[in-house]
């Protein structure tokens, strides 16, 4: 299922599993060259890198967060394109985690991925982890997301 001559990681869902939910695929294939580099970020939240405050808004703070990703991955020669895994934590009290239903998952959070990802990373849905968590790093933090990225060159 990989894709030939491709620098880039390939996610896909092969036939023999079961398929998820839009906001990712369940295997990602991705080539080590002499001169790939592995890129790993620290879980990115929705603090405002110019005045440090954390935006209070559930949906904002996924947002922002994906705004710091994306300028972490450029500062480090990468793009949402490169991203090989994804982790998401949710704080379990905003009800964003533990839904009914895929379509409600879809629906709580994982719209703004999806956007995010077709938006600045050509539609890829590497695999994700989504953690219901107690609590984050401070009490105002209801999300957070690490990625791992694959770069050449």
């Amino acid at each position: 299922m990989a894709q030939a001559n491709s620098n880039k990681p390939n996610a896909f869902n092969p036939p023999n599993v079961p398929t998820p939910p839009p906001t990712y695929s369940q295997v990602c294939t991705t080539p080590i060259l002499p001169t790939s580099r592995l890129v790993t970020l620290a879980g990115h939240v929705g603090q405002d890198p110019k005045t440090l405050e954390v935006v209070k808004d559930f949906d904002a703070q996924v947002k922002l967060s994906y705004q710091n990703i994306l300028n972490s991955l450029k500062a480090a020669g990468a793009t949402p394109r490169d991203i090989i895994h994804v982790r998401h934590y949710i704080v379990k009290d905003t009800g964003r985690v533990g839904v009914g239903s895929e379509e409600e998952l879809t629906e709580a959070w994982g719209k703004h991925w999806m956007e995010f990802m077709d938006r600045e990373g050509e539609g890829h849905r590497p695999p994700d982890t989504v953690v219901g968590v107690a609590c984050l790093a401070t009490e105002e933090l209801l999300y957070e997301c690490e990625v791992w990225a694959m770069v050449s060159g």
